[in-house]
């Protein structure tokens, strides 16, 4: 690498271990910045000395010289940029560099410092600085261990350590990454690229290159192969990571349907975390095919969609810290698929989110397990839309038609099975018309309505309920688990519940048609499967008595009926609305009891 000579101010080169000490500068470019051709001209860099680009190099050696160090690395003079084979070699290696120096010396041309002393002023300019913004300030704010800020005039703001906090919140940087505190690998893929989302460069190749660093990645470079060298950036990361993350993507924001086409897709990137669990990840790799995985898939009524269950979660850090396991959906058939932009392109499926649950009832270690994910395993194709759909497009254009739901309702269930349907098929719907099995929700319109009649209660309540029941043909006809009703219903009330009394349903905020609110809770119960037994009891009555049960709020998220478990837990919108704009994901298992062993030889064999 070259070095410029603190004192003499001539660039030096050095290899392997002959690498002295050195600061290094990080700036940010401006018009008529020094080149390697022009610093290395004695003349050009007398009579260029007060240019902006000679002057911030001067100032750095004079720094350094006074932090007792020789060499400074400057990138506008320490690369021979006109040579492609050494640019290429310098960026590839510039993390490397920045790593390894003593010091780096953050210069902040448009911040001026108030006064003799850094104040709220000075900080209020330090967040506007456009040096945040840059696309290569990143990998040279988190790679050095000792980084101190200068203002315009070379007057010192601070360390990155002692700023951590700062410019964490500037950033959205976990303070203990910029302190060195945790490792660059301890972060999901989703949260780096979280950091780079809205840094910008001035060639579009570059957004891909100043990331090399941040994901431990080497590879050529191509200017003028534009948007693609990011696809190609995230073709290289999955070759080394094992990590999920990398495809937990809003597809809807961006212009592919493999892979981001930009960091900024990475939305909701700083909250999703590895999931280190006990099952090592199935490695995945790139074929000619798309991209082949290995992953629990949760069914739904649908033969046409499914959900991908990945390594990584969402962490909600304001609530608990409680976990939802990021799910993919994916659209095709045969186990060839292409990502699905309806009705959503990630749902985050809520693992550790608490249940109501029959205190009666003896689950096992189903009790502390309360994640329905399943263990098995599907080896399938994520593909480029093209190539899906040209196999199957009118099957997929049926499926989709099927979200296009006018007038579009407030709410509705989206039906899944996490561990299959265990030889259940569906059988009926109450109403029928309320189940769309093409897209595997049930949009339930029947309303029961019951005016505040309790001086406990200070609102009207009104259901939006049905039953969905399915049937297991190879059970015989004595079998009371031969038909399984699951109850759904959404409660809404006009005004809050009074202090005193309690509801185990769900709630979440609605508007009126009046333009107020109301709450709107989603409840779900295993109608005992006895009562479907060779139609003994008729269906409209189960369900005005579950609606019975719901009003006083008896009617929980999670419950267990005998070999059947129902839980409702996550609730995501729909960008579009289609089929409606808020959903609640339903997840329904037929062998429970298959479940509370798995978990219990799972626990026994941790111990």
């Amino acid at each position: 690498m070259r070095l410029i000579n603190a004192h003499t101010l001539e660039i030096e080169y050095f290899t392997g271990t002959s690498i002295p000490k050195y600061a290094i500068l990080s700036h940010t470019w401006v018009a008529k910045e020094a080149t390697f051709q022009k610093w290395t001209n004695i003349w050009t860099r007398l009579t260029h000395k007060h240019r902006p680009g000679f002057h911030k190099i001067l100032a750095t050696c004079r720094q350094a010289r006074r932090d007792g160090l020789d060499y400074v690395w400057v990138d506008t003079v320490c690369i021979d940029k006109s040579s492609s084979a050494e640019l290429s070699e310098a960026i590839n290696s510039m993390y490397t560099w920045y790593e390894k120096a003593t010091i780096c010396y953050v210069y902040l041309s448009d911040v001026a410092a108030s006064g003799t002393k850094a104040n709220d002023d000075t900080f209020d300019s330090l967040r506007k600085s456009r040096w945040f913004t840059r696309g290569w300030t990143l990998q040279e704010l988190i790679a050095p261990e000792h980084v101190q800020f200068f203002t315009k005039d070379w007057e010192v703001l601070g360390a990155k350590k002692a700023l951590a906090v700062l410019i964490s919140t500037i950033t959205g940087i976990d303070a203990a990454c910029l302190k060195k505190e945790n490792r660059l690998r301890d972060y999901s893929i989703a949260q780096r690229m979280t950091w780079a989302a809205k840094r910008e460069t001035t060639r579009v190749e570059d957004l891909a290159y100043c990331l090399l660093g941040i994901f431990g990645i080497n590879m050529p470079l191509l200017y003028g192969e534009g948007p693609k060298a990011f696809m190609r950036l995230q073709e290289e990361i999955i070759k080394v990571s094992d990590d999920h993350s990398i495809l937990a993507f809003e597809t809807n924001l961006s212009d592919n349907t493999l892979f981001a086409h930009h960091p900024s897709a990475f939305v909701k990137g700083g909250c999703i975390h590895p999931n280190y669990g006990r099952h090592l990840t199935l490695p995945f790799s790139m074929t000619n095919a798309g991209l082949a995985m290995t992953t629990p898939l949760i069914q739904t009524l649908s033969p046409y969609w499914v959900l991908a269950v990945f390594n990584c979660v969402e962490v909600d850090t304001e609530n608990n810290m409680q976990r939802s396991q990021i799910c993919l959906p994916l659209f095709g058939k045969d186990n060839q698929f292409m990502r699905a932009r309806i009705p959503i392109s990630l749902i985050s499926r809520k693992i550790d989110a608490s249940y109501t649950l029959n205190p009666t009832e003896n689950l096992g270690a189903a009790a502390g397990v309360l994640d329905l994910t399943p263990r098995s395993e599907t080896s399938y194709y994520i593909s480029y839309f093209g190539r899906v759909y040209s196999a199957y497009g009118r099957e997929i254009d049926v499926a989709l038609k099927g979200f296009q739901v006018y007038p579009q309702p407030d709410h509705g269930f989206m039906i899944t099975f996490p561990r299959g349907m265990a030889g259940y098929r569906l059988h009926t719907a109450l109403p029928r018309q309320d189940l769309r099995d093409d897209i595997s929700f049930f949009i339930p319109t029947s309303r029961y309505v019951r005016s505040s009649d309790s001086p406990q209660r200070e609102e009207d309540m009104q259901i939006s309920s049905g039953l969905v029941v399915f049937k297991n043909d190879s059970l015989s006809d004595d079998d009371p688990s031969k038909c399984v009703g699951i109850y759904l219903a959404f409660v809404a009330t006009t005004s809050s519940i009074a202090s005193d009394t309690t509801t185990s349903t769900t709630t979440l905020n609605t508007t009126t048609s009046t333009g107020g609110t109301q709450d709107l809770g989603w409840a779900c119960k295993v109608s005992p499967t006895r009562e479907f037994y060779n139609h003994r009891t008729n269906a409209k009555q189960v369900l005005a008595m579950a609606n019975e049960e719901a009003l006083l709020g008896n009617c929980p998220r999670y419950h267990r009926c005998e070999n059947t478990i129902v839980s409702a837990r996550t609730r995501f919108q729909t960008p579009k609305g289609e089929p409606c704009k808020d959903t609640v994901m339903v997840e329904i298992v037929f062998d429970a009891e298959e479940l509370v062993r798995e978990r219990d030889a799972e626990e026994r064999d941790f111990e």
